[in-house]
């Protein structure tokens, strides 16, 4: 059912850990389906299109589970940008009028954004396998009542018959700084840049692609008609495992041979976020990725893990801007909900 039309900014799916936690930050899976018997992509006429739109929000007002409606008005970047550092939307060249956040926000339906409906899906920590049985049994529930475009020969149809399949894609987003500071002395990143087939190791959205801002780093999968959706989740377990494995492994490597200057790097980076007046999102992304770091080698017990990861996303531009209702500019307020978050665990 659809509950209410504004998001409750409070909560979020980085709440909760995962599993490898320590070095998984989150999980996310996309699904995109057309609805058989119309038309794909641009060839969809509006009058259509808002039929579709409207057989859609009844499907999901007689769902079970509990939904936000949010209105995303040509004018209302803000709440756009949002859900997109929270990793509930994609990046995306298409107009996108509305948007279904389950009230758990571990689950997003996104009309017409490519495909006519796109279920997106995210937990905390390696959770390919759980994400996935949930968007299935969403997409079932769509799927009675708006049956979806689907051949024996191609897959899920999609306008591009080279994009048609599985029409998933998985991502994972990793913590790897260890790796990053020891200077990756096994080629980790390398392997997993070139080493799986149809999976590409690249910065995330908080970086640009030379480098990685806070260590963070997303494995996907590319597009490819091939390959099933079990294939998929397999491949990218695989790669995941292996670059946990090395990260772990660096890290040991870091507190045998510097454990003192890690810690001070740690110590350090609480401090100045307990007393900054400002900082801009940048550096407390970076300061927050020492802390997390700290926080998975047992180094301070000043913040728990789930905390610190929910402020690498809370902490970002317009989360700041709609979180925090107190005056001041950006880098005022990020200051400020950095130190109360901090102080509550001190």
């Amino acid at each position: 059912m659809i509950v209410a039309r504004k998001l409750d900014l409070g909560r979020g799916w980085f709440q909760t850990a995962g599993a490898q936690s320590d070095v998984v930050i989150s999980s996310r899976i996309r699904l995109g389906r057309n609805i058989d018997g119309h038309a794909f992509g641009v060839l969809l006429a509006e009058p259509e299109r808002a039929e579709l739109a409207s057989r859609l929000r009844a499907v999901i007002q007689g769902c079970r589970d509990s939904f936000y409606r949010l209105e995303l008005a040509q004018d209302d970047r803000l709440l756009h940008s949002v859900l997109l550092e929270r990793n509930l939307l994609s990046a995306s060249e298409h107009g996108i009028d509305e948007v279904y956040v389950r009230s758990d926000q571990l689950c997003t339906v996104v009309p017409f954004d490519g495909e006519h409906v796109v279920l997106v899906g995210i937990r905390s920590g390696l959770e390919l396998r759980s994400i996935h049985r949930d968007l299935s049994r969403l997409a079932g529930r769509i799927d009675r009542d708006l049956p979806f475009a689907v051949s024996l020969h191609w897959g899920y149809v999609a306008a591009d018959p080279l994009a048609s399949g599985a029409l998933m894609q998985g991502s994972i987003l990793l913590h790897l700084p260890a790796l990053v500071e020891q200077g990756d002395p096994d080629g980790a990143l390398d392997k997993a840049r070139s080493g799986a087939a149809r999976l590409e190791l690249f910065p995330s959205g908080q970086a640009n692609r030379n480098g990685s801002l806070a260590n963070v780093f997303q494995l996907s999968n590319a597009p490819n008609c091939g390959l099933n959706e079990e294939q998929i989740i397999v491949q990218l377990e695989e790669a995941v495992h292996g670059l946990v494995h090395y990260e772990r492994e660096a890290r040991a490597q870091l507190l045998q041979g510097r454990r003192r200057e890690t810690t001070e790097s740690v110590e350090r980076a609480i401090g100045l976020l307990r007393h900054t007046p400002a900082i801009g999102a940048e550096e407390a992304l970076v300061l927050l990725s020492w802390i997390r770091l700290g926080v998975a080698l047992e180094l301070t017990e000043e913040i728990s893990i789930e905390e610190v990861t929910a402020l690498l996303f809370v902490s970002q531009r317009c989360n700041v801007m709609q979180v925090s209702q107190r005056p001041g500019d950006e880098d005022d307020r990020r200051a400020r909900l950095l130190r109360d978050r901090l102080a509550s665990h001190g």
